[in-house]
């Protein structure tokens, strides 16, 4: 498919940064402007990998040495995402606004039309509100503060927002407001030219021109193995993984944060750069439960389950392993979500069973719940469904926030292919857990740490250098796997990424936490 082209001429009437197309049809919208005499405008064809359609204006030269207060911004709204569920059509859209100028952009925000019967589903790092003047509906998007000033060749990220409609709408106006120098530029389209080029095209037969899911990357820029790097399902032998050549294997990994919350750490490139840089092998999904917003409490099911399977692919193609998990935290009983849990993972395990890089985590951090009458019965019927479809490896977290492992010592589950999960934050869980950990290891059970930090168990407060430090001495000495918890730009000390930095990739140790940047170099070694 080769991206949209059409000479468009649009008149703005003042000078400004412009740019969008609209949500649910759109992707790139180059706009640069001015503030000065009027400008002749062209449309040109952007070749990328998503083929996207982009309208684009320059100023002339002269305008531009004569303004002082010239710039040239860009807009990129990328349909990443999209799926139906209950009649409903759901997109996910990232942006990125970009200043090419040479003046300091200090704050924008941009609205624009949507369908009647559009609504927000959820957004991250903006704010979004809605105007419905007699049935016109606009979106009007504000970025996080940190996002409103950009600097000559700054560009935003990390923006996104999704939304579901069911019906179908055509590309309107749109409009935004950028502020330079104490000067308010505000600048609308013409878009009736625009329009002609998505005449008589509905949404659904336009997103068939920009969309592409996880299975369907750009050769030039991803990498399609479909597992060829992973030599055979895992096993568990002793307390120790093995591929299916009989090597040892072992997992180091880092864990999302929760999907409702941040989703956009589930990204190709984010993976990428764990592996590459960081040396990491596996991801963990962490599919919230209880939480409002999670699978089992008013949660987007069919957009979380899209992000499971982006994930599954993304780590697919890279080679890398994932684990799919089940993260009860509020409910503390497994059972309060068991019969969602049966379908879940029944529907998991059914999807992913020719994938020999998949593992199930079946119940994150169970609390107040005795291992006998409550863990292990749950764990039983849950394995079952799962082992309708596969033998890939199961984790089973035990009471206690996933403490009490010695718990299972002689009481184990009838099944091969289990691990045992303990959790630990390091500020916390010290000498006392460690022990538990030993003495389960030592009558043989096989333990998987899912989860772990190195400050306190609020994930937030002071990182405890010398507890971590007695923590990974003992993982490396008995080889045992582990999850660093958490991929995202959370404004707490157990977050990876800083709360300023708004990259979704490629980091850089400066754009890493303290704790990042421990995990990073614990990871490498």
């Amino acid at each position: 498919m080769s991206g949209l082209s059409k000479k468009v001429k649009i008149i703005i009437a003042a000078a400004v940064s412009v740019l969008i197309l609209v949500a649910g049809i759109v992707t790139g919208i180059l706009i640069s402007s001015h503030s000065g005499d009027k400008d002749s405008y062209k449309a040109s064809e952007e070749s990328d990998s998503r083929n996207e359609q982009v309208i684009s204006s320059n100023g002339t030269q002269k305008d531009k040495e004569q303004d002082k207060k010239w710039t040239d911004a860009a807009a990129e709204f990328k349909d990443v995402n999209s799926w139906e569920s209950e009649g409903k059509k759901f997109t996910q859209y990232e942006l990125t606004v970009t200043n090419h100028g040479s003046s300091a952009i200090d704050e924008w925000k941009i609205n624009f039309p949507v369908g009647s019967t559009t609504q927000l589903s959820q957004s991250w790092n903006c704010d979004i509100s809605v105007d419905n003047n007699n049935g016109n509906v606009r979106f009007i998007l504000v970025p996080a503060d940190y996002n409103k000033k950009l600097e000559a060749g700054a560009k935003t990220q990390g923006i996104g927002f999704i939304v579901s409609m069911t019906d179908d709408y055509k590309l309107g106006d749109y409009d935004i407001e950028t502020v330079v120098t104490d000067d308010t530029l505000t600048a609308s389209n013409v878009s009736d030219q625009v329009s002609e080029q998505v005449s008589g095209q509905t949404s659904d037969q336009l997103s068939g021109l920009y969309d592409e899911n996880a299975d369907s990357q750009d050769n030039n820029s991803r990498e399609s193995n479909d597992n060829e790097d992973l030599s055979g399902q895992l096993h568990v032998s002793g307390t120790d993984i093995i591929d299916g050549n009989g090597n040892v294997v072992r997992l180091k990994g880092v864990s999302t944060h929760g999907l409702a919350w941040y989703p956009q750490y589930v990204n190709y490139d984010a993976f990428r750069t764990l592996r590459d840089d960081w040396g990491v092998n596996v991801i963990r999904l962490a599919m919230y439960t209880q939480e409002y917003g999670g699978y089992c409490n008013g949660g987007d099911r069919e957009g979380l389950k899209q992000l499971i399977d982006n994930g599954v692919s993304y780590a697919s193609q890279l080679g890398m392993y994932v684990i799919i998990d089940w993260h009860i935290l509020s409910d503390g009983n497994p059972n309060q979500h068991k019969d969602e849990a049966l379908e879940f993972f029944d529907e998991m395990s059914s999807k992913y069973a020719g994938y020999n890089n998949v593992i199930y985590e079946i119940c994150n951090e169970p609390q107040n719940s005795d291992w006998n009458s409550q863990i292990k019965p749950y764990a039983q019927e849950v394995i079952a469904r799962i082992r309708q479809h596969t033998d890939a490896l199961i984790l089973v977290g035990t009471n206690r926030w996933s403490q009490d492992v010695d718990e299972v010592i002689g009481n184990r589950l009838d099944d091969d292919n289990v691990m045992y999960v303990v959790h630990f934050y390091a500020g916390t869980q010290k000498e006392w857990v460690r022990n538990k950990m030993i003495a389960a290891l030592d009558a043989g059970i096989p333990v998987f740490i899912s989860e772990c930090s190195i400050c306190d168990a609020s994930g937030n407060g002071g990182i405890d250098y010398g507890s971590a430090d007695a923590w990974f001495s003992l993982l490396n000495e008995r080889g045992i796997s582990y999850i660093a918890w958490s991929l995202s730009n959370k404004s707490e000390t157990s977050a990876l990424i800083n709360s300023w930095c708004d990259k979704l990739s490629d980091w850089s140790d400066d754009d890493l936490s303290d704790t990042g940047r421990w995990f990073k170099n614990m990871m490498s070694r």
